[in-house]
């Protein structure tokens, strides 16, 4: 049931950030009832690093005590008042984390929380960093992923989102590639319509993050291009190697016809990563632009 409501929260929030002619995204959680058994209690996670809990919902409330990134919280009670902070708007959250009852603003509570696969003293953190509107009147949203050991940072990454919207985090491990101890994924959504366009790629190694790349489908009235990556692990996968799969249809009136006239072309690229970026494993050399649809995101 927690991770339902968790799931729920986490969907509702880029609902929210789907509605993207707004400018100010809003930070919601659930607060939990005095009557709920301690085993049902669900918890939340900080966001930032060094964040003060505070008396009272304000920042010029008393100090009560530091709070590390990744603090295990249960939120009792939000403020009347929600407080707009680098365009993330938020309400403050009644906390107990230990023995310690305080207030923290819930832009500093991560959205979602998750842990590596290859260290489970490693736990990742991840939410909104900032919303901000251009001069041509476009909202550039901020996200955030942080990673944490023992209450201390390890590394943080800003992405953008600019042409989609994230929409889902997962982690996958390693995937079969032995340079990588986690491969984090983000699926990407219209910012429209929120389907999902395409998925971006982070790998974390070494206590580092890194952008992969980002794979977007194109579509108009008479061209569709598609990509994937197939890991070593993958069924169809091959040692060492990350595949890259492009399906690329021409004159589309209906798959069928495209078919049946050979306009559907399907390409697979291979490639390896030799810790900093990706590189075409028959030419040896850097991944072109034309082979990866990428932003930054």
């Amino acid at each position: 049931m927690k991770n339902v409501k968790k799931s729920v929260l986490f969907i509702c929030l880029f609902v929210v950030a789907n509605l993207f002619a707004q400018s100010v995204e809003q930070v919601e959680f659930e607060v939990m009832d005095k009557e709920i058994p301690a085993e049902e209690l669900t918890y939340e996670y900080l966001l930032a690093h060094k964040v003060f809990l505070r008396e009272k919902p304000s920042v010029r409330s008393k100090k009560v005590t530091l709070l590390n990134i990744g603090t295990k919280m249960v939120l009792w009670e939000k403020s009347l008042y929600s407080k707009e902070i680098d365009g993330i708007k938020s309400h403050w959250y009644r906390v107990t984390t230990g023995d310690q009852t305080g207030w923290v603003w819930g832009g500093m509570i991560a959205q979602k929380s998750f842990g590596s696969i290859a260290d489970n003293q490693v736990k990742f953190v991840y939410g909104y960093e900032s919303s901000t509107t251009n001069e041509a009147g476009i909202t550039e949203v901020k996200y955030q992923l942080r990673a944490f050991k023992y209450g201390q940072q390890l590394d943080k990454m800003v992405l953008d989102s600019l042409s989609a919207i994230p929409a889902h985090i997962e982690n996958h491990g390693s995937l079969g590639l032995f340079n990588v101890e986690d491969v984090i994924t983000v699926d990407l959504a219209d910012a429209d319509t929120g389907y999902q366009v395409g998925k971006s790629y982070v790998f974390w190694n070494n206590g580092r993050f890194k952008k992969v790349a980002s794979l977007i489908d194109y579509a108009d009235s008479n061209y569709l291009k598609t990509e994937s990556f197939v890991f070593p692990s993958d069924m169809q996968g091959v040692k060492s190697t990350i595949l890259l799969k492009t399906t690329i249809t021409k004159n589309i009136k209906s798959l069928d016809d495209a078919l049946a006239q050979n306009n559907v072309e399907f390409i697979t690229t291979p490639y390896i990563w030799n810790g900093s970026k990706l590189i075409k494993k028959q030419e040896n050399r850097e991944i072109e632009d034309n082979a990866v649809v990428s932003i930054d995101f």
